[in-house]
């Protein structure tokens, strides 16, 4: 059994087998991509949107122009039958989308405020164009929307909103303002302060919240909103956001949600002392996730960050800064809570942005607004993953962690190749001492749990075999060597009995040994020339495993195997590593993987197909375990060579030191 004894715990822990553990140091601190900010295009005067037709890019400017780029040539002057446009204050050629299939069909939308022929404002309108060639787009059809209001009595222009983005429904989503009249955000029958729906044609879909209203309700998605600037589509999720400029006070970053309300109604007249989100008087209004407070920043377009280059800063929320200059990084938690804001140090000097976007290639592309030689920027990470040849383990250093019941074990390979684990009777919310896991290695561990109760633990042996121990209720029951001769194994289980060990060999095939409950089957080549370890995710419901690896660059590749079949063979990802990845539990559905990415090997989070950089800084493979109500803990190796973990459990994501030494 594992024994500890405790002496002076306040400075030192002495575990049975020597194994010292400082006092607790501070958590590691966090470390940013390496960015470099670069001009792509100068000399414009109010750039206000940008997208990409295929791998063209195409942007405005508010006065009426419309350009195009091809890689580094220089920008060309798109030629199109615009309407006369009324250009004053918040009022032109604004905003500006691909079409979601615009590599084929060549489409693209924008939004302008339009005059009429005496040049009056009349109102503000959706249009769609088609790109004929890089330098001519014709109308494609009649307008999608128009009588967004154009207050003619107050300030024409301000106020005009005109965000366009698709959401993950394929439908067009409009971001309109107030027009500085207090009366519309809260009448259905007015399109303005609202965000609109429809489709890609201008039909408006059935199941609009309002369609049953009739008329200009027909159009509106939710209500209740001053001045939206910017849409962002959050990556792996249908999860639309809306930026959103306050008055003296109180710019918004909501989270938008069919048929709500945003609770802006400045009435009577236009008050502007009026709270954004009055829940005093719509006590159901949607409260924003994220708020300045006073004074505002006037926030503008906004977008999220994805890709593995941007390690911690992954998933985060980039959004323009006018009033205040510059962009801010919102991060949120899985959940959608923003749990902190940093200012992108970078980007400050470039003063008022109003938009932001990310390019085909990963880049955070921005546009300034300060209203001569303004540009149009590309901030981009520098770093990029190792190459090393195969069969080298790019992260030898490894921690591994498993879940049975309530109880979580963490293992390590620590001083004198000896494992020793912690454990967690509470799901994690506290700890025992370290305890000798009566094995040694000379590869990092791994843990799984086979049934409930027990604990299989595959570890390196002499000459490259592999060893598995395994333990019930802490005790430890056996061992077996299961022969071979790799750099690195790893074990899962389908939690039925039944094992799957995975290696890695020295000259970087993969491999596999199977274990039906009774029986071992022979090693098994899986082909592939990897440099880590092969994370493994067995999920019950369907009986398969999916196993990923690293190759010798970094990329991603993937396959599925069965308890009777290797599967079809291995298939690239997207997503470079710059050490493993760690699949966490498949069988609680979350899907969570964890990766050490970038050259500060920043931890990176993919629940499902949402990616997300977390306050957590690795200099090992990481490890994951999740929990049935869909919350996990990632474990790694600190830059002091301790064990870490980050809890993520709803509303308390946070690192947590377990301390030890980490080899």
């Amino acid at each position: 059994m594992w024994r500890s004894r405790i002496r002076s715990a306040a400075l030192t822990l002495v575990l049975t087998g020597g194994l010292a553990l400082a006092a607790t140091p501070a958590p590691p601190a966090e470390a940013n991509p390496t960015i470099a900010v670069s001009t792509v295009v100068k000399g414009l005067a109010y750039p206000w949107d940008l997208t990409w037709v295929g791998s063209l890019m195409v942007f405005d400017e508010r006065g009426g122009r419309v350009w195009s780029k091809s890689g580094s040539a220089a920008p060309r002057r798109v030629s199109i039958p615009l309407p006369k446009l009324y250009v004053h204050s918040e009022g032109g050629l604004l905003g500006l989308v691909a079409d979601p299939a615009a590599g084929t069909n060549r489409r693209f939308y924008t939004c302008q405020s339009v005059a009429t022929s005496s040049g009056a404002p009349l109102d503000v309108r959706v249009l769609r164009w088609r790109l004929t060639s890089n330098t001519t787009a014709v109308s494609d059809g009649d307008p999608l929307i128009t009588g967004l209001p154009l207050n003619p009595d107050q300030s024409p222009g301000r106020h005009s909103g005109c965000r366009l983005r698709f959401g993950a429904d394929g439908k067009l989503y409009v971001g309109t303002g107030d027009a500085a009249e207090g009366t519309n955000p809260q009448n259905l029958a007015s399109l303005g302060g609202k965000i609109l729906r429809v489709n890609s044609n201008g039909s408006i879909p059935p199941d609009n919240p309002f369609y049953a209203r009739g008329g200009r309700a027909r159009y509106v998605w939710n209500y209740g909103h001053r001045n939206v600037q910017g849409l962002a589509l959050r990556p792996g999720t249908s999860q639309l956001w809306s930026v959103e400029q306050g008055t003296g006070r109180d710019d918004e970053v909501n989270l938008s949600s069919r048929g709500a309300n945003y609770g802006w109604d400045p009435v009577p007249g236009y008050d502007e002392s009026t709270p954004m989100t009055d829940v005093s008087k719509f006590p159901s209004a949607v409260r924003a996730k994220w708020s300045s407070g006073d004074p505002t920043l006037a926030t503008s377009g906004g977008t999220f960050l994805s890709g593995s280059g941007w390690g911690s800063w992954q998933g985060a929320m980039a959004v323009g800064i006018l009033k205040a200059n510059g962009i801010r990084l919102l991060f949120l938690d899985p959940t959608g809570a923003v749990v902190r804001v940093e200012k992108l140090a970078a980007a400050q000097s470039y003063k008022r942005i109003r938009t932001v976007q990310q390019g085909p290639d990963g880049a955070l592309y921005f546009t300034t607004s300060n209203g001569s030689q303004d540009i149009i920027g590309r901030i981009a990470p520098t770093a990029t993953a190792p190459v090393v040849p195969a069969g080298t383990n790019v992260a030898p250093v490894g921690v591994s962690a498993a879940r049975s019941g309530s109880n979580l074990y963490a293992f390590v390979r620590s001083t004198g190749n000896r494992i020793f684990v912690k454990r967690s009777r509470d799901d994690g919310r506290t700890w025992g001492g370290w305890l000798n896991a009566q094995v040694s290695s000379t590869t990092a561990p791994s843990a799984t749990s086979s049934a409930s109760g027990r604990i299989d633990l595959v570890t390196g042996g002499p000459s490259g075999s592999t060893i598995h121990t395994w333990y019930v209720d802490g005790v430890r029951r056996g061992s077996s060597n299961l022969g071979g001769i790799l750099r690195v194994a790893s074990v899962s289980s389908q939690g039925n009995g039944s094992l799957d060990v995975f290696g890695m060999t020295p000259q970087g095939t993969g491999c596999r040994r199977h274990f039906n409950g009774t029986t071992w089957s022979t090693w098994q080549s899986l082909g592939g020339r990897f440099t880590s370890m092969i994370g493994a995710s067995a999920n019950p419901s369907t009986g398969a495993t999916l196993i990923t690896g690293r190759s010798s660059a970094g990329g991603t590749w993937e396959r599925t195997v069965t308890a009777t079949s290797n599967g079809a063979g291995w298939v690239r990802v997207s997503g470079s590593l710059w050490s493993g990845r760690a699949l966490g539990d498949a069988r609680t559905g979350v899907g969570v993987v964890a990766v050490s990415s970038g050259s500060d090997h920043n931890a990176v989070v993919q629940r499902g197909s949402l990616v997300l950089g977390v306050r957590a800084l690795y200099n090992s493979d990481p490890d994951v375990v999740t929990r049935p109500d869909g919350s996990w803990i990632m474990f790694g190796r600190s830059a002091n060579g301790g064990l870490w973990y980050y809890d993520a459990r709803p509303g308390g994501y946070v690192n947590h030191n377990l301390g030890g030494i980490v080899r």
